[in-house]
């Protein structure tokens, strides 16, 4: 019992809706393997359903393993998380609860930065309660800090 070109075509498509559902980016490569398969099949490349079967898990699992072996190192999307907030960059302050990396402290800035003077803060570097500190920017709603020379 082969499958037709658009039975291919629509179990394609319903994988690849299914990976806005589930988290991974696994899912969406089968569904990349069902459409190859159905343009296999629309040709007439593909008639038995052994074949077909064949083809939907080769390519799925080259494309699967093209993405995790080489191509998802390379595709990078930058988000806003990823730049440093300069605003906050060179704000000075004293530490009020100890720094001990890799745990958090706090610390509690001179000016405030949109009302808020106490921040939660982690460093590369063990800070002591009173100890003066620079922001070297933040990570999230945490900033990150060093001892201020």
């Amino acid at each position: 019992m082969e499958l037709s070109p658009s039975a291919w075509l629509t179990i394609g498509i319903i994988l690849m809706a299914v990976e806005i559902l589930l988290p991974g980016f696994i899912i969406f490569w089968f569904g990349i393997g069902a459409l190859i398969t159905a343009v296999l099949v629309y040709s007439g490349l593909l008639e038995s359903y052994t074949w077909q079967w064949f083809c939907f898990f080769i390519s799925s699992g080259a494309f699967l393993g093209l993405w995790f072996g080489y191509l998802k190192d390379k595709v990078k999307v930058k988000t806003a998380d990823d730049s440093p907030d300069v605003t906050l960059t060179g704000k000075k302050g004293e530490c009020t609860h100890d720094i001990i990396p890799p745990q958090i402290g706090e610390v509690e800035l001179y000016e405030p930065f949109h009302g808020v003077k106490i921040w939660k803060a982690q460093s590369s570097e063990q800070i002591a309660k009173g100890e003066q500190i620079v922001v070297e920017g933040a990570d999230g709603i945490k900033l990150i800090v060093k001892k201020h020379e």
